[in-house]
């Protein structure tokens, strides 16, 4: 700034709050209203369920699911047999196990299956449960491939079954606080929704250590590969299989597909976007995976355009932000911030000093005459909102899950709903992998380039 200027953020800041307006900052407790009371449930309202998958997510899901009232373990399936001993530790050694899934699916006893299994095995669980008549909780991505999706979408339908996938988000109570200010209008019409996170540690880059023991004699490997090209047997594809396009999605199956769960529920939206144009590369982890550690997209839907970025070589917050003409919503490591704003001008602004002596003084007079009432009245706020101590939108996924085997009540991460989540991720790799936007044809239900 010169002796006779003065900067536009100098003048913004002499002038700013003339009209008097006024700030308020709150702190507020959500409750967690779809928490049940961990009351007893009669006998036969108990739902019995077994879990495929032991690994790092799966046994997370078991040991939460066991907590839920009338809810029980009957059985566990895994490939490699260590598994069944964890199995055993975290439910009780009298449930069964197998390396065989369909044993759990001939199971008259068992009323659903958590499928935690990773990404190339998910379409034939699932539908194979529901054409067993069985309700499953599948895992994200809920595909691996596009057309997946639909197979499993009409095995869903045909057979009357419950199908959740396993992005937490539309049930957890920040979410859903956040789909109302977003829904009621409380920060205008959103016209941009950026979304971003980072981490910066081997473990959090899918550099997972293999079972020591791990060898062909207690690990299936021919049936872990699937429908997979045949390799032989390899540790570090068994543990990180995420980092490998033939088992696994990447950044996008991996991470994307949280936050775009959580923008799409806030967002109202249920379809693919119209178009993905991402870039990246693999920059660090050369441990002979062929997916990216860093991934940034640009997402077209009808209602507006998504940013996101990921990378596994730095740290950074998760943050969700829907950018309103009113204000913002974010969402920041689980904590929602609600910060409105005026949207209209709060001073004369910095052109008007362009006029002539006589002009500026009467073009400030009026406008402050016609615009300082106004001000008066506007107030803008920021109000935080927490969940309680010790909520987990984890468990509360799983007890809606239950709940709607239970009830029969549709949830909201139906296969139709994570299907169209799915897709996103699969666009952001298709226009990664391809260096072409990816633009999704409703007719062909497919990708094209």
């Amino acid at each position: 700034m010169t002796k006779k200027g003065i900067s536009r953020r100098d003048f913004m800041r002499q002038t700013a709050g003339a009209a008097g307006a006024t700030l308020a900052v709150r702190t507020v407790l959500l409750e967690p209203n779809l928490l049940e009371a961990a009351s007893a449930v009669p006998p036969g309202d108990t739902i019995r369920f077994g879990i495929i998958g032991i690994g790092m997510q799966g046994n997370g899901l078991l040991k939460t699911a066991i907590t839920l009232p009338g809810v029980e373990c009957v059985a566990a399936c895994d490939l490699y047999d260590g598994r069944h001993e964890l199995a055993k530790e975290i439910a009780g050694a009298s449930i069964s196990t197998t390396r065989r899934y369909k044993e759990l699916l001939d199971n008259k006893e068992i009323d659903c299956i958590i499928n935690a299994t990773p990404d190339h095995w998910h379409k034939q669980i699932v539908v194979d449960c529901c054409n067993a008549g069985k309700d499953v909780y599948c895992e994200k991505p809920m595909t691996h491939a596009v057309a997946e999706g639909f197979e499993m979408i009409a095995a869903e339908k045909k057979n009357n079954r419950i199908v959740q996938i396993g992005s937490q988000r539309v049930n957890s109570v920040v979410y859903q606080k956040a789909k109302e200010l977003v829904s009621r209008g409380v920060i205008g019409d959103v016209h941009l929704v950026e979304s971003v996170m980072g981490r910066n540690e081997p473990n959090g880059a899918w550099v997972y250590p293999p079972p020591l023991d791990l060898s062909p004699q207690n690990l299936d490997w021919d049936t872990w590969l699937g429908t997979a090209p045949k390799v032989p047997f390899n540790p570090q594809q068994f543990a990180g299989w995420r980092g490998w396009q033939a088992y696994g999605s990447g950044v996008a199956g991996d991470l994307f597909v949280h936050l775009l769960t959580g923008i799409h529920f806030i967002g109202g939206i249920n379809r693919p976007p119209d178009r993905a144009m991402s870039t990246g590369g693999l920059f660090r982890w050369k441990d002979g995976r062929d997916e990216p550690d860093v991934l940034a997209a640009l997402y077209e839907y009808p209602q507006f355009p998504v940013m996101m970025r990921m990378t596994l070589n730095t740290e950074t917050p998760e943050v969700t932000r829907f950018l309103g003409t009113r204000g913002i919503v974010e969402i920041n490591d689980g904590e929602l911030t609600l910060s409105t704003q005026r949207g209209i001008d709060t001073n004369p602004g910095w052109y008007y000093r362009s006029f002539p002596k006589k002009m500026r003084e009467d073009y400030e007079k009026t406008w402050h005459a016609k615009n300082d009432p106004i001000l008066a009245q506007e107030v803008t706020e920021t109000t935080k909102f927490r969940a309680p101590e010790g909520y987990s939108e984890t468990r509360e996924h799983l007890r809606v899950f239950f709940n709607a085997v239970r009830t029969r009540k549709p949830v909201v991460e139906d296969a139709t709903f994570g299907n169209h989540t799915a897709i996103a991720c699969h666009m952001a790799n298709f226009s990664y992998f391809r260096k072409s936007a990816a633009t999704w044809d409703a007719a062909s239900k497919s990708i094209k380039g």
